[in-house]
């Protein structure tokens, strides 16, 4: 009897040390796969805010038909990003009233707020493309920057792989480096 019960013993630890590997692995692959589309979703997204950043550029090399075009598009597609930015990170706090309900109660996460300037911004070149200027272009600029560091930081890759990534990198000057080439 008492051996059986060793027996029984050991059986429940090797069962119990599989369910927690298996556990384990299966949140693993589950926080890989939110990983990569979030990475996905933000791709999208910077490509949007660099459209919008470049048009506001007030010497912007894009024709005035084709940013009209392309700002049409980061309107309705930063809509559709910010929407879909609030299934993978949830509204923090209450608000006071009843103005919203279920996903959009409380406010909505600091990672979105770039979009939602991006949309706005959008919004005005549409309808006023001399609100093009230093200005504007600036601050879509440092929403870009804070975008691309909040994903970074909800992504977990503070740290390269590759020993070659992890080097500073240099802001070489591109007419030297033609006439070095020439």
């Amino acid at each position: 009897m008492d051996q059986w019960i060793a027996w029984a013993g050991t059986a429940l630890s090797v069962f119990i040390t599989a369910a927690g590997f298996y556990m384990g692995w299966r949140r693993y692959q589950s926080d890989s796969l939110r990983s990569r589309d979030v990475a996905v979703w933000a791709d999208k997204a910077i490509a949007m805010l660099l459209t919008v950043e470049l048009c506001a550029k007030p010497e912007t090399p894009i024709g005035s038909d084709e940013q009209l075009k392309r700002l049409t598009d980061a309107y309705f597609t930063l809509s559709a990003l910010t929407e879909q930015g609030r299934l993978f990170f949830v509204n923090v706090g209450a608000r006071d009233g009843t103005r919203a309900g279920g996903t959009y109660e409380g406010r909505r996460p600091k990672l979105l707020d770039p979009l939602v300037i991006a949309h706005k911004a959008a919004e005005r070149l549409i309808e006023r493309p001399e609100a093009a200027g230093k200005a504007l272009h600036a601050v879509l600029r440092e929403q870009r920057k804070a975008f691309v560091a909040h994903v970074q930081s909800e992504i977990g890759r503070r740290q390269t792989i590759a020993k070659d990534s992890r080097k500073g990198g240099e802001t070489p000057d591109l007419d030297a480096m033609i006439a070095a080439a020439a």
